[in-house]
Order: structure tokens, then sequence, then C-alpha cells
């Protein structure tokens, strides 16, 4: 209450762990907050505080502010090295106040203002926004990396009874694929009711789906916020099940959960989520998340232009993976391209969904990537899709991903393209009118040749939109076209 983050009363809190990257080329410096006007001491706590570190705002899924707070900065320190290329020695402490490059200050759940009040709010889904530097205090060479969104759920109030809590109350899929979210705390195992992943949990939620065609199926509980246990059988009463597939942990470090079942169409399945040893959270149930959801299953693409779709509905991030485009994101897809040539290239999302992020890196391990470009809103167009480009060497492997922004997920579409190619139209009053495509933001020379031996520049055009036009008023009897990047 002294830092004015609360007011007299019980509260219903919102905690959550920050990490504050320094993504620059430089330190951020602060030095010592005795004698830097940012810093005011702060007698109840014996420690001098930067009042405009971070701002923290809930909205509701029409964009609405409904709760807001703000961190106050106390200690701005090398905390942990996220990237590769950082300096392997902290700089900085709480005496000699900064952040390295490549480095991060992390504030953890539980410090004091650490938190939005949502007293009172409805069970539901919303976006924790956090900027970093609002008043813009702090010299930078760009602030448009200063915000990160992402999804919440408040959970009910136990008053409230949990509708798939009983086995024959299971909430029915109709679709896949898809990603479904719900809280477990006030739900509770029935008689007769099986330890699903042979534990004996106590929280369990039930869901029932029936696929329509023989697939093999797969069902996960990644992005839930707590040890999960899951299970699938098939029967109709809850103490006569059949047990067709059940897991614990996805591996040593990743406590969610995964399994995979031959599913034959017209059976239902019934799906059960309970918490490790009792644990609960926020349940997250994805059927049929996309196959290259994780790094290690990343999608070859081939070919100096090319195109491909996909979904990112029910994908999710792994432990140490980037924050592509700088944004949080959370439902991540891998594709992995060898360049079959030097030159420029461009890969854009054009045509997908919803809001994308898109990020290409070289490197063989997600949690030692070397960031080689990124993009999230396609500005130049006004879309809120994704383009980028960068000069590609001839066989280096580039890793792509696509997220969404904020948590956004849908259908994209993949298109990269290296190479210029050229549509020539007779017209009517005798000219050629010469249509080429290129790397968006590069310069495209068009030449002209009678013998294909002496060739002359026509036209000089930068790339825009992918397409060039160039009306010839002046062809000859043999006219033949080309077009080379220029300098």
């Amino acid at each position: 209450m002294v830092e004015g983050c609360a007011t007299v009363g019980t509260h219903r809190l919102l905690t959550f762990t920050t990490e504050t990257r320094n993504i620059g080329g430089g330190d951020l410096f602060l030095g010592n907050p005795a004698t830097n006007s940012l810093f005011h001491y702060a007698s109840c706590h014996g420690h001098y505080h930067f009042e405009e570190f971070a701002d923290y705002t809930l909205l509701d899924s029409g964009g609405n502010v409904v709760a807001a707070g703000h961190k106050v900065g106390f200690c701005l320190e090398d905390v942990r090295a996220w990237s590769p290329t950082a300096n392997p020695t902290s700089r900085y402490n709480c005496n000699n106040q900064g952040i390295q490059a490549g480095w991060a200050d992390v504030y953890g759940a539980g410090l004091p203002c650490q938190y939005i009040d949502v007293t009172g709010l409805d069970a539901g889904n919303y976006s924790l926004r956090m900027v970093v530097n609002p008043a813009g205090l702090i010299a930078e060479t760009t602030t448009n990396n200063n915000v990160t969104t992402v999804p919440v759920v408040i959970p009910v109030d136990c008053t409230t009874p949990v509708s798939n809590d009983a086995f024959g109350n299971a909430t029915v899929l109709t679709d896949s694929p898809l990603s479904v979210s719900q809280y477990n705390s006030c739900s509770s195992k029935e008689t007769g009711e099986p330890n699903h992943a042979g534990n004996a949990g106590g929280h369990s939620v039930w869901f029932t789906w029936t696929p329509d065609s023989n697939q093999t199926a797969i069902v996960t509980t990644r992005r839930s916020d707590f040890d999960t246990l899951l299970a699938v059988y098939t029967g109709g009463t809850v103490s006569s099940l059949s047990l067709v597939a059940s897991n614990d942990d996805l591996s040593g470090v990743i406590h969610q959960s995964a399994v995979s079942f031959a599913a034959a169409a017209g059976t239902p399945y019934r799906i059960a989520v309970d918490g490790y040893n009792g644990a609960v959270g926020t349940v997250v149930l994805n059927l049929n998340p996309p196959a290259n959801d994780d790094f290690a299953g990343a999608v070859a693409v081939a070919g100096a232009s090319g195109g491909t779709s996909g979904y990112t509905i029910g994908a999710s991030k792994e432990p140490g993976e980037p924050a592509h485009a700088y944004d949080v994101g959370g439902h991540s897809v891998w594709y992995r391209w060898s360049a079959p040539l030097s030159g420029p290239v461009e890969f854009n999302t054009a045509g997908s969904t919803f809001d994308t992020t898109l990020a290409v890196y070289i490197g063989n391990i997600v949690t030692n990537l070397y960031l080689v470009a990124a993009n999230d809103d396609d500005t130049a167009a006004g879309l809120h899709t994704s383009r980028l480009s960068f000069n590609a060497f001839a066989g280096v492997t580039y890793q792509i991903a696509i997220d969404g922004y904020g948590g956004d997920s849908g259908n994209f579409n993949l298109n990269w393209n290296m190479v210029s190619q050229m549509f020539i139209a007779g017209m009517t009053n005798g000219t050629f009118q010469i249509n080429f495509s290129g790397v968006n933001g590069q310069r495209y020379a068009l030449l002209v040749s009678t013998d294909l031996v002496t060739w002359v520049t026509q036209a000089v055009r930068t790339m825009s939109d992918n397409s060039q036009e160039y009306i010839d008023d002046s062809p000859g009897p043999v006219r033949f076209y080309r077009t080379i990047l220029a300098p």
C-alpha cells in the first residue's frame, strides 16, 4: 500500500514474471541510482526506485483497458544472458544499474507491484500488455519493440460449477484442429473414475470427440500452466472405460502431456485432463495441432520461389524459444529452407487470416539461434501480415518461424521468392507490355537485346509490391528481354 499499488482490503491479484531484454547493440546504462535523477529514495524499503520502468494494463476481448498497474524499477541489472553472443560476465547490479546488450532483467511474480489488481473482473479471456519505458525517460534508438501482449485467462470462481467436471457432461469437441482452455481448480474426481496416466490427480475435466474419418489423432495439453495428466478412453460410463492412450510428461523439462492414437471414424473418444498430484491451473487442450509445432519437427521447403500453407491453431512455444519479431507470441510453427543460390530473398505471410509475426534464423538448436531478419506487420502494404527480406547464401540452411502477435493464431500462407520473372504481352497498338517481378526493395534493370549478345538497359525499377511494369513503345522485329539486379 505504501507503494500505491493496492488499497486496504482483500484483493484478487494477477501475478506474473517479466523478462526485459536489451536487444540493442549497446548497453542500457543508468549507473549509481543515488546520483541519477530518474531514481528517488524510498524510505520504506531503504533503496532507490525508478517509478517509470514499466506500465501494465489488462485488456478485455474488445481491446478496452479494464485494469492497470505499474512496475517500480528498484534494481535494473544483468540477470540472464539470453543471447548466445552476450558477454558471459554480468556487469550491472543494484549499485551500478543497467542491462548489457544480450542480457535481460527479470522481475518475478510476487515482487511488490509485480501484479494487476483484478478484483471484481468477470472470468474470461483477457490480454496483458506490458509497456517498457512508457514515458520515454530512457533514450532509445527505437521504441517500436517496447510493447508486449500476452493472453490471460481469469478463472471462474468456484461458486460457479465447472460444466464438464462430470464424465456425463463432457464438453463436445466438434472442430479439428482446435484449441480450448478452461480452469480446473473447481473440478473433482467422480466415484469409479480411473487414475489418469497412473496418477491419482484430483481435479479432472472431460471432453468428447468423434472423428468423421479414420486418422492418426494427436491430443496435447501444451500451453497449460501446470503439470498435467492426459488420458483418452472409449466407453459409455466413467467406471467402465477402455484406455486408448495416456501420458504424464512430454519430457523431463516439459510437464504438459501429449498422446497420439489411431482414431476410427464414428467412435466417441473420451478425453480426460487432470493435474499431477492434484495440481491445478489453466487447462489448454489441443486437438490435432500442427506437426511442425516444435523446432525439431520443422517442415523442409525448397526452391528459389514457392509457397505453402498451414495453421498455428493448437501450436505452442518451446522452453527457451525466441520471441519472434520481438513479440512473445505463443503459437509458433517452424520451416527449414536451404538457399539454392546466393542473393536477396523475400519471405511473407500474405493472405494469412491472423496477425502474424515472422522471423528467420541460422542455427540448429532452438535455444541458440542467430537472428537473420524479422517482421511483425507489412506496414508498406498496410497489412498485419508479415514481410521480410535478406541476402541469402547458397547452401546455408535458414530456420523460419511463424507466430501470431500477442498470441493470435489461425491459418497462414508462407511465400518466398528470390528470382525475377517476366511476362510479356503484345498490345493492339504494336507496343509491348513487360511485367517483371522480384524481391521487394531490390533494384532491377530491364535489359533489351536483338541478338542475345549486346544488351541495353531500358529501365531501372525498385521493386514494390513484387511487381513492376514497362511499356516498350519502339519494338523491332526481334526483341529479347531480361532482368538483372542493379546496384
